[in-house]
């Protein structure tokens, strides 16, 4: 028994003391459930009888002994521990003040610190202990591999396992034999891994394979090759097999060469510039279309550019398709048509002939509902409701459409009074009111109120009637 401890269910009540060094250094970088298997290590130092075990300690944490031993791992590469024992493990707390001592000490590994942290990062779920992050070293020290360089490798490695990582010793032997390989070619800094990378992703395969049709296969690609491979497959999103079936077409060349081929892909796809073909890719995302652009479309786009539309416009016209269940270059056609006619070719006056359309399609409503007309508008209607406003005030054409309550025709009641009135300078709707009411009592020189008047088609094809649909306004 110990000379002095203290007694049972003390712990509930005491405190335990936390260094802030460790609350500001190594608590940010570290993870969750080590930082919690720490803290819980600090109050077993204060009060052992809690547990003296690996199995008590994960028992109390509600974790698995595997991934209390992986913590104290951690801290013991941190510098926070020492290990005492394997079996059964056991470890000590050292002091803070002493961490920095520990740290020089294994100075191989502690001299990279966010190094090793990023690696770690990198690899979820394993814990890498001294003899890999020595090896990790080695890669910057023998190799004279950039960091960020090692990164790049570790991270593509990950990936392509799927995030399914053996154990840490087999990774890094893969890892090991990849930046062995890449530093004996002379790949050490970033720029040189991601060029070599790419010699062995898809753009780095196909521009191999040309070279192997060029005859060429003893070298590799350059720079320039692979981006004219990448914008092939990437921005052209053209297959490997049309892009080999275009190096058919070497044999037409004495000099075969990647600016060739590409000249032939560019005539393939309509002659049409990055640009161009680009724009119409946006268009066919607006219009909700996940193909690729072809010569048709590139020839639609050259033609509504011809027209006089801005691109922004184009733009529009297609947002507007997708949202009435319209997904084709026709669609935008006939919707640039119309705003053509109605002169406008930006977006600026496209706004504002939408605001006018509006503006009419209210009116319009208003005349139907005071008309007795239950309908919706339509386009026809609009141009109606332009014409009518054009002629006589908008008070004096709602007055029209209450007279036409009732008729058999209502909107064609309507288009006849606005032309008399009009004809006859009756343009607002004082005027209108004065026009249509009785001129005195029934007898000679009385004049039919409107509502009681008929116009024959004749009287509304000939005459003042045929003068006032003909005539020009200011400006025409």
């Amino acid at each position: 028994m110990a000379f002095c401890t203290y007694a049972e269910g003390s712990a509930v009540l005491g405190a335990t003391s936390v260094g802030n060094l460790f609350l500001m250094e190594y608590m940010p970088q570290a993870p969750g459930d080590y930082v919690k298997v720490y803290l819980y290590a600090l109050l077993l130092c204060r009060f052992p009888l809690l547990g003296d075990s690996l199995e008590q300690t994960a028992d109390a944490l509600h974790m698995e002994p595997e991934a209390v031993l992986a913590a104290f791992r951690y801290w013991k590469r941190e510098g926070l521990v020492e290990q005492l024992s394997d079996n059964p493990p056991s470890f000590a707390l050292l002091p803070l003040t002493l961490a920095g001592a520990q740290a020089q000490d294994d100075g191989e590994i502690y001299e990279n610190r966010s190094y090793n942290r990023q690696l770690q990062e990198l690899m979820p779920g394993l814990v890498l202990e001294a003899h890999e992050l020595r090896m990790a070293a080695d890669w910057l020290d023998v190799y004279k591999m950039e960091p960020d360089a090692v990164l790049l490798i570790v991270k593509t490695e990950v990936e392509r396992r799927g995030g399914k990582l053996p154990t840490a010793r087999t990774m890094f032997r893969a890892l090991e034999k990849s930046v062995r390989e890449l530093a004996e070619n002379g790949n050490t800094t970033l720029s040189a891994v991601e060029r070599a990378m790419a010699l062995d992703g898809a753009s780095g395969e196909v521009a191999k394979q040309i070279l192997r049709r060029f005859g060429q296969g003893g070298r590799k690609p350059t720079d320039d090759e692979l981006a004219l491979v990448k914008k092939w497959l990437e921005d052209w999103t053209l297959s490997r097999e049309e892009i080999m079936d275009a190096c058919g077409e070497m044999v037409k060349g004495t000099n075969p060469s990647f600016a060739y081929v590409d000249g032939v892909l560019t005539r393939r796809r309509g002659g049409a510039s990055d640009e161009r073909f680009n724009q119409v890719k946006t268009l066919l995302g607006h219009l909700g279309l996940a193909t690729r652009p072809t010569p048709e479309q590139i020839d639609a786009l050259e033609r509504f550019l011809g027209m006089g539309f801005e691109f922004a416009a184009i733009e529009q016209a297609a947002i507007q398709c997708a949202e009435n269940n319209r997904h084709s270059f026709d669609d935008i056609e006939k919707r640039l048509a119309r705003w053509k006619e109605a002169g406008a070719l930006t977006v600026e006056e496209i706004a504002e002939q939408r605001r006018q359309q509006k503006m009419y399609q209210d009116f319009m409503g208003e005349v139907f509902e005071r008309a007795g007309l239950d309908k919706r508008v339509t386009a026809g209607d609009i141009k109606l409701a332009k014409l009518w406003t054009a002629l006589i005030e908008q008070d004096a054409v709602l007055y029209a459409a209450e007279l036409a309550r009732g008729a058999e025709n209502p909107v064609k009641y309507i288009d006849k009074l606005v032309h008399i009135w009009s004809a006859s300078g009756a343009t607002t709707l004082e005027k209108a009111k004065a026009q249509s009411a009785p001129a005195g009592p029934r007898g000679r020189g009385y004049t039919k109120p409107m509502d009681e008047r008929e116009v024959s088609e004749d009287e509304f094809k000939t005459g003042f009637y045929a003068d006032v649909m003909n005539r020009k306004r200011p400006g025409e």
